[in-house]
């Protein structure tokens, strides 16, 4: 039998919002984010004592949805070590499939020096076999951002993750919320998160309603990304101190793919 967690319960309660009214007025493409690792119990309480309206991202039914991300870096990964060392202006690549919908994207996200990020994206006709470099439409696209310009012809899958996606909007921003976190590496390598779900506020600028009330509860934003904490964890030989409290804390060992 499958449990039901608290949050999994509440969110059936929230009224729904279709994908072309969050298009219209909560993209978000330019935000500021905060992530938080959230027990799923805290979570629920969380959204049921905010003073706003919450609205729930609801497609043919479904309010939770299956992602899979494939993250492209340089052979030497420096997308992975610039975020390492902390430069302020830092870039990532991946391919996303959106798995109950057949829908693929590539995307690249541009952080900049005051630490606003800026997503782009581009749906592509078909799910992209990226295993020997980008597609030409997708090569055609990243090669167009100046920062990767000169990179975009060397760029090769470093990191596969896969999680399931409940989002959420607010009338100051957008929160996703994501559970079952797993990440495989090129070279057969796989870590899997704990129980806890990882919450991201993407708001203009200011903090929004969902930040302050997690604030209020001593819940603060937390050192990870999906990314660069997987890698983290699976190749010790990289720079890591950055994600290491969120490394002992919330992710199990690798493991070694049969």
């Amino acid at each position: 039998m499958t449990l039901v967690t608290p949050w999994e319960a509440y969110v059936g309660t929230l009224p729904a919002i279709s994908l072309e009214q969050i298009e219209t007025t909560a993209a978000m493409l330019t935000r500021v984010d905060r992530k938080y690792v959230v027990e799923p119990g805290h979570w629920a309480e969380v959204v049921a004592s905010l003073d706003v309206p919450v609205q729930v991202l609801e497609i043919d039914g479904r309010r939770s949805f299956r992602y899979e991300s494939v993250y492209l870096d340089t052979d030497d990964l420096q997308m992975y070590r610039d975020a390492a060392r902390r430069r302020p202006r830092r870039t990532k690549v991946r391919t996303r499939h959106y798995l109950d919908t057949g829908a693929s994207a590539i995307e690249v996200k541009e952080r900049s020096a005051s630490g606003s990020t800026v997503k782009s994206r581009l749906f592509l006709d078909s799910r992209p076999d990226v295993a020997e470099g980008l597609t030409s439409e997708a090569l055609d696209f990243v090669g167009g951002f100046p920062r990767l310009a000169d990179v975009a012809a060397s760029l090769r899958p470093s990191l596969t993750t896969t999680y399931v996606r409940t989002t959420l909007v607010t009338p100051d921003g957008r929160v996703t919320v994501d559970a079952g976190v797993e990440a495989h590496d090129v070279d057969g390598r796989s870590i899997a998160y704990d129980h806890r779900l990882i919450v991201e506020t993407k708001v203009s600028h200011h903090a929004g309603a969902v930040d302050r009330t997690l604030w209020a509860r001593g819940i603060r934003p937390a050192r990870v990304s999906k990314y660069c904490t997987s890698m983290a964890a699976l190749r010790p030989d990289l720079p890591s101190n950055r994600w290491a409290r969120t490394l002992r804390r919330h992710v199990d060992a690798p493991a070694l793919a049969s």
